[in-house]
């Protein structure tokens, strides 16, 4: 089962967006990593947003990819109306935006609007 969660995990960015929205579809909820003091993890942005929250569809990818982490985080899900309504409104009036199933390569980078068009067509 590793070695299926690794290939996805390898796949280009697009394919990595289209799975992460099936199975966020129908589970519900999304996947973050903490550390100790409850601060989430956000990665360093772009010309465009000056920080990306990383999100995954599953526990197990969220803790693969924080096994590559200089400091410990531990995953945890949050259901999807509550990252949507909530969480995500937060992050774009801070000026960030989401990293829909990062890797160590690249992620598909997405604000609050596309990610509801998202879920809206699936």
């Amino acid at each position: 089962m590793k070695l299926i969660k690794q290939f996805r995990l390898n796949r280009p960015a697009d394919k990595r967006m289209a799975y992460f929205y099936g199975v966020v579809a129908t589970d519900e909820q999304v996947w973050l990593l903490r550390n100790e003091e409850d601060d989430l993890l956000v990665l360093e942005g772009d010309e465009q947003y000056s920080f990306v929250l990383p999100v995954w569809p599953s526990r197990s990818f969220a803790e693969m990819e924080s096994t590559h982490l200089e400091d410990p985080y531990e995953a945890f899900n949050m259901p999807l109306s509550q990252f949507i309504e909530e969480l995500l409104i937060d992050v774009e009036n801070d000026g960030g935006a989401a990293a829909i199933f990062p890797n160590q390569k690249d992620a598909s980078i997405q604000t609050r609007e596309e990610i509801i068009e998202m879920i809206r067509n699936i």
